[in-house]
């Protein structure tokens, strides 16, 4: 199963909390698909058949400034133990180990969606495991992007260090902060055109930034032979995936194909717009995957 390539890490001298037995145990319970895992500022492994574990750290944002990183942060869960309330909130890097980072990186393991010798940039990129996938699978370069606040963008580097330790690979690889839309800061100025892959794994649940999101995508992707993959699972509905493959069109981009949807244990199916009642647990085993390219 898809979720079963992510483990949790214990920070080290920490006894389990009963909040977290809870946790590890109801996925099991009641068979529901994990898309997250871990808690900021602590570590999951990614287990990967071809380059092994990768360690990432979830980025820790300020909790003082929700309102500015508004854009990248959203309250995960709700849990209610014995002691009362908990509640996390996840930003993009949390996210990053949701199954659609964890397909993403496994449909550029495999060459499903080709990165070597590929100039690649993924956008809220969180924890980065698709792009420190597509460095260790030969991309030419590879540039992780997210919302420029600090904790982000050095917790991306700290993975890069942690994971990326060959000198030329880290020749091919940077960070850049990037607000979606914003196209006269520095990633997009120098880079209009620029990258013949552009990867966005569950970057969809903000609908308000379908358009912004869009726009840097159009922006930085190659016209001639450039590919985007749209890949996000269904935890916060079907329709705000629907409306992200909307709104990419009205950018210029089109369908490379159908998009498909596929599920935790690789079954696929033909993706619809609309399902009509669907059970929340078995929604959440799907994913949507789509290629985009400029329209001809």
């Amino acid at each position: 199963m898809l979720t079963n390539k992510v483990v949790e890490l214990e920070n080290s001298g920490s006894e389990t909390e009963d909040v977290d037995i809870f946790e590890q145990s109801i996925f099991t319970i009641f068979a529901e698909a994990r898309n997250q895992h871990g808690e900021p500022g602590h570590y999951v492994l990614y287990k990967s058949d071809v380059y092994g574990d990768i360690k990432l750290r979830l980025s820790d944002p300020d909790k003082e400034n929700n309102s500015l990183f508004s854009h990248f942060l959203w309250n995960a869960r709700n849990i209610a133990p014995s002691a009362g309330y908990k509640v996390f909130f996840y930003d993009a890097a949390a996210f990053e180990d949701f199954c659609a980072g964890v397909q993403a990186a496994e449909m550029i393991t495999e060459g499903e969606f080709d990165v070597k010798d590929q100039t690649v940039v993924e956008m809220g990129a969180g924890a980065g495991l698709p792009s420190i996938i597509s460095v260790l699978a030969g991309a030419k370069q590879t540039v992780i992007s997210d919302y420029p606040a600090d904790e982000i963008i050095s917790n991306i580097s700290q993975n890069i260090d942690t994971n990326i330790t060959s000198p030329p690979d880290r020749q091919r690889v940077s960070v850049a902060g990037h607000m979606w839309g914003e196209l006269s800061d520095d990633l997009c100025t120098a880079n209009p055109g620029g990258f013949t892959r552009v990867i966005a794994a569950d970057c969809f649940w903000m609908d308000w930034q379908h358009d912004n999101l869009s726009k840097s995508i159009a922006h930085l992707l190659a016209k001639d032979g450039g590919l985007c993959l749209a890949i996000a699972g269904y935890h916060t509905g079907r329709a705000k995936v629907a409306n992200f493959f909307d709104s990419a069109e009205r950018a210029g981009l089109e369908l490379v194909g159908p998009i498909r949807e596929r599920n935790t244990e690789g079954v696929e199916r033909e993706w619809v717009r609309d399902r009509g009642f669907e059970d929340p647990v078995e929604r959440k085993q799907w994913l949507a995957i789509g290629v985009f390219r400029h329209k001809l």
